[in-house]
């Protein structure tokens, strides 16, 4: 290949035809775009964890509900969910409980404890709200951490609202007994 035949290329490749108008640095209107090319950030955009949750739920509803759709029944049924009430981290932060924040979690429930036995936890699911069809769930607390339950105190025959994100349950209020209090945000994060 010659230069020219390089050139007919390179020239094919630009975007810019022959009959574009080119202005000088200089001239106002190549200023004020400049100037507004220079003013916007570089910085890449973060995603807030709100975003990711709302997208996590989103596919595993979609998920849930092709899996309902083609099993023709959405009854719970099969093993038990099997939950991790989390390690103590003293460290750890909590963000305030809203319906709005609430309703992004990928898995929320309302269930009876069937038992308590040493660092494990049943329940007998009343309703899920997002994520789950199991007809039970099981919450553990890792190996030798058995007081981890007493952040939540689980009682035989009561009724709790349960969230969780990756396998784990969430505290900070956003998981517990089902008073009034939480009952009404979990309505509102779950309208229907």
């Amino acid at each position: 290949m010659d230069d020219r035949e390089l050139r007919k290329k390179i020239q094919a490749l630009d975007p810019l035809s022959d009959n574009v108008e080119v202005r000088s640095v200089d001239d106002p209107s190549s200023q004020k775009l400049l100037e507004g090319i220079m003013e916007q950030s570089n910085e890449p955009r973060r995603r807030s964890p709100v975003g990711y949750l709302a997208g996590v739920a989103a596919i595993a509803a979609l998920v849930l509900g092709g899996v309902a759709l083609f099993n023709g029944t959405s009854e719970p049924e099969g093993p038990p969910l099997a939950l991790s009430l989390g390690e103590s981290d003293s460290l750890s932060s909590c963000i305030q409980l809203t319906p709005d924040i609430l309703a992004d979690v990928p898995l929320a429930f309302a269930g009876t404890v069937t038992s308590v036995e040493g660092e494990t936890v049943t329940l007998s699911v009343d309703e899920w709200f997002v994520g789950g069809d199991a007809a039970s769930v099981e919450l553990s607390a890792p190996s030798g951490l058995g007081a981890l339950i007493g952040s939540i105190e689980f009682t035989e025959g009561s009724q709790y609202l349960i969230s969780a994100y990756d396998g784990v349950v969430n505290y900070c209020g956003f998981s517990g007994p089902a008073a009034s209090e939480l009952q009404a945000i979990y309505d509102e994060a779950f309208p229907g």
